[in-house]
């Protein structure tokens, strides 16, 4: 038994000796035996920022652990991520050989510059069909960085006349200038706390004036995904709050509004005095709102009663064919004493008088004052998902009061 256990020991001990031999033997990449004696590969990530015109190199590096005696040889390919083939880079693939003693090459792809504001986008480098090596990271990111700032919208939809008969515009603001006008407007900057924490909808925005730009007539208001405040996203809110305040007349309000889940452009109105009390007993009047999981739609809403809690009466008008994003359009009121009147593009489609509030009171024949806002989340429309388009862009013409003089 002694003699049958020293005969096992000796073979265990040549064939361990051996292994090691075929280890050692690969270590510098030549000829030996073995899975380490094989160099592995990888392909390392790249961003670069796009450019604004021609087409930028993006290099990705492909390189193998060590050198080898033999041939090497990798593919490597293009993949769509949110980049495209075709529109934002140009589809590659080659075959990529390490003569004996190289360790690194590159892979290049040109990627489309253009002067657009666009989110950052991607697209992927994979790895396949491996000669003499093995893949240790068969796959790479291309991440394209945005650095403009135009935005890609055009002036088609409907456009409001600029005079109705008995009626004279008393104010406008058309916003053709660099920078929102502080006679007519004050950025409401923050998230509403304290006291007022989520401006009461548990919206996961932080208002801030830096979101807020100007290109070719229009005012562009961007709901941005980014820290601030303790907030993961960002927006605009101006209001024109003891500046400019109104009772009664047409109002009208040219927009391109946002699409997808989670956004919520806004054009409303709150009382400039709260006669009657807090929230809502003095009132809110919506013109427009919309969500963006319905993006055909849009709201008008009266917001009264005794509290907490608000009574409402409104009215909702869908777009036959289309999104409001597709194209601009105007959302008016006709607003009289005790009687307010919604139309899309010019059409009426909801009226409210005070002769349907009963018991309660009628707070809207008192001056108000406006709010241009783009929220993100909240109860309403729900939060941001893997679906929403961020950074998105409220694009606003103009507002256009005419009174009855």
């Amino acid at each position: 038994m002694k003699k049958n256990n020293s005969m096992l020991l000796s073979i265990f001990v040549s064939l361990l000796a051996m292994l090691s031999s075929c280890s050692k033997s690969g270590d510098g990449g030549g000829g030996g035996g073995g899975i380490d004696a094989i160099p592995k590969v990888s392909v390392a990530d790249v961003s670069f920022l796009e450019g604004n015109s021609g087409t930028t190199a993006f290099s990705f590096v492909v390189k193998l652990d060590k050198t080898s005696t033999g041939t090497v040889s990798i593919t490597c390919a293009t993949a769509d991520g949110v980049a495209k083939a075709g529109e934002d880079y140009a589809a590659a693939s080659q075959t990529i050989s390490f003569a004996p003693g190289e360790k690194e090459k590159t892979f290049v792809v040109n990627v489309n510059g253009d002067d657009l504001k666009e989110g950052n986008e991607d697209f992927k480098v994979n790895l396949t069909s491996p000669v003499g090596c093995l893949i240790s990271r068969g796959q790479a990111i291309g991440t394209i960085m945005n650095e403009d700032t135009k935005i890609v919208f055009n002036n088609t939809g409907y456009d409001a006349p600029t005079s109705y008969p008995g009626y004279t515009l008393v104010w406008a603001d058309e916003f053709n200038g660099a920078a929102v006008n502080t006679a007519d407007w004050t950025f409401e900057n923050g998230d509403g706390c304290p006291g007022n924490c989520g401006w009461g909808n548990n919206e996961l925005e932080y208002y801030q004036a830096a979101n807020t730009t100007f290109q070719d007539g229009k005012m562009v208001i961007e709901a941005r995904a980014e820290n601030a405040g303790g907030k993961n996203y960002t927006s605009t809110k101006i209001v024109s709050r003891d500046k400019r305040k109104f009772k009664y007349g047409r109002i009208d309000f040219r927009a391109l509004l946002p699409k997808s889940q989670g956004m919520w452009p806004a054009f409303w109105m709150m009382p400039n005095n709260s006669v009657y009390g807090g929230w809502p007993k003095s009132g809110e009047l919506d013109i427009m709102e919309m969500i963006g999981k319905q993006p055909s739609t849009t709201y008008g809403t009266l917001h009264f009663g005794p509290g907490p809690g608000s009574t409402q009466l409104g009215g909702n008008k869908s777009l036959t064919s289309g999104t409001f994003n597709d194209q601009f359009h105007v959302f008016s009121i006709e607003w009289k004493q005790d009687e307010i009147t919604w139309l899309l593009d010019g059409v009426p489609f909801s009226t409210h008088t005070k002769a349907e509030f009963g018991s309660n009171i009628y707070p809207f024949n008192e001056e108000f004052f406006f709010i241009i806002n783009f929220a993100v989340g909240g109860n309403w429309p729900g939060n941001p998902d893997a679906t929403s388009i961020i950074p998105s862009w409220m694009i606003v013409d103009y507002v256009r009061v005419y009174q009855q003089l």
